[in-house]
């Protein structure tokens, strides 16, 4: 009868244990996660850190020489131009992409157009197209109106290549706000573009936000085009990943590994320092419309 009467409280003191042991448990499990995520970006610096041939020859990350040396070769090699001209392109391609995706999407989404889900399929099947298939007719087209190595010929057709999935993106968030918000803005006098700007349009931000991201991601890190209409001059339109692949080594037939990865290293600081920055809105943009309430 003791067993019997002591089993309970057996039973509420394993409880705690278990939930402490499942506590530990996931916390293992996220740092182990975390730390298979963050190796590559720690090898990344460390190698980005090691002086003359380390960088190549040596396998052991924590073995110096280290210095800044291959930081202060990225930035005698004009990196900051090419900095400079990738944000402006992305920056323009992202602008463009949110203006032109934010009113297309809103028609596709409260408009009573026909046939509009086989019109939205097609304006997603296009961004499914090759963009290596375009690039001759593509070159020959730019030379002709002489857009080779300007900012427009590169921002031009990043937009038209991910304008499509902009447009799907914000198609689907346009549609999981309720048409009764809309209504009640016509009532209280507003034009239909004012109900769009005034009260849909912030309502879609997380929406908005997270295709921005997209975007510029994409924009950012494009090769073919870029090395393609502007391959060189970093003074007038030479991207980030096209100065990264014309890197060369102190002498002939040497791979520039500390250099490469210095400026990996000065290309991702931004991007994460912009992922924390505004971290609460990619991760509300991303689950959006996942969950029905």
């Amino acid at each position: 009868m003791s067993d019997v009467a002591t089993a309970p409280g057996r039973e509420i003191e394993a409880t705690p244990r278990r939930e402490g042991a499942r506590l530990w448990g996931k916390t293992g499990l996220l740092g182990i996660i975390l730390l298979w995520c963050l190796f590559p970006f720690f090898w990344l610096i460390m190698t980005s850190l090691k002086l003359g041939d380390r960088a190549l020859n040596s396998p052991d990350i924590f073995q110096g020489p280290f210095g800044l040396d291959n930081y202060r070769n990225v930035f005698e090699q004009d990196f900051q131009l090419n900095l400079r001209n990738s944000f402006a392109i992305a920056g323009m391609t992202t602008i463009i992409c949110i203006v032109i995706g934010s009113l297309a999407g809103y028609a596709l989404a409260r408009l009573p157009l026909k046939r509009k889900i086989l019109l939205l399929t097609g304006v997603l099947a296009v961004s499914l197209f090759p963009p290596v298939a375009l690039v001759p007719p593509l070159y020959e087209l730019w030379r002709n109106l002489g857009l080779l190595n300007t900012w427009e010929g590169l921002y031009i057709p990043y937009t038209a290549f991910t304008l499509p999935l902009t447009i799907f993106i914000l198609t689907t968030f346009y549609a999981a706000i309720p048409k009764e918000l809309e209504e009640a803005a016509r009532v209280d006098g507003a034009t239909p573009f004012q109900a769009f700007y005034k009260v849909i349009f912030p309502l879609a931000a997380p929406g908005v936000f997270a295709a921005a991201i997209i975007i510029f991601v994409t924009a950012w890190n494009e090769f073919l085009l870029a090395s393609t209409f502007a391959p060189r001059n970093p003074e007038v339109a030479q991207t980030v990943p096209v100065a990264i692949a014309a890197f060369t080594g102190q002498v002939e037939f040497q791979r520039p590994i500390g250099t490469i990865t210095a400026a990996c290293v000065v290309v991702v600081i931004p991007m994460i320092i912009v992922a924390l920055a505004f971290q609460r809105r990619i991760v509300a943009g991303l689950t959006a419309g996942s969950v029905k309430g």
